[in-house]
């Protein structure tokens, strides 16, 4: 996936959210996966960790931004997510600075589409504008546990559906 088409999946979740939240719309989890691949951060291809228990995960590549902690579990079974919210800096001077946040798509005991919903949103709205100026400088900032969180939060909605 190109960088014009990262930016046009973004527009095109913000413009659709309620659509797509009141079940008006079909999500497409898989334009997101490709997304998330296409930016090169994770090591393997995003659906590769679907099956990973946060153990694993939290070993091998995690750059300790989720908070993990039921380590046996899948990582499709943790309940946090980290959302790429803000960048500033200079890219002339390769100065990127992503700021990022946690997100709980099961604060209240029960799954909050919404969340999980803005997580991918807007978290590629805020990487698709930064990959559009600064592709390398992206990948060398970009933190793999928003990236992973991304996808965990697509395959949510996909799954609930």
């Amino acid at each position: 996936m190109d960088k014009l088409e990262t930016i046009t999946l973004a527009d095109d979740l913000a413009a659709n959210q309620e659509e797509i939240l009141n079940k008006e719309r079909d999500f497409d989890a898989e334009a997101v996966y490709r997304a998330i691949d296409s930016l090169h951060v994770l090591n393997k291809p995003v659906k590769e960790y679907f099956d990973m228990t946060q153990e694993q995960y939290y070993e091998t590549e995690s750059d300790h931004k989720l908070t993990l902690i039921k380590l046996s579990e899948k990582l499709t079974d943790l309940h946090d997510r980290i959302l790429t919210n803000h960048v500033d800096g200079f890219v002339d001077k390769d100065e990127i600075n992503l700021t990022y946040n946690h997100e709980d798509p099961y604060e209240d005991s029960f799954y909050n589409s919404t969340v999980d919903y803005h997580v991918v949103a807007y978290s590629l709205k805020v990487i698709s504008a930064v990959q559009a100026i600064a592709f390398k400088g992206l990948q060398g900032v970009l933190s793999k546990d928003a990236v992973l969180s991304i996808g965990l939060a697509a395959h949510a909605l996909a799954e609930n559906a």
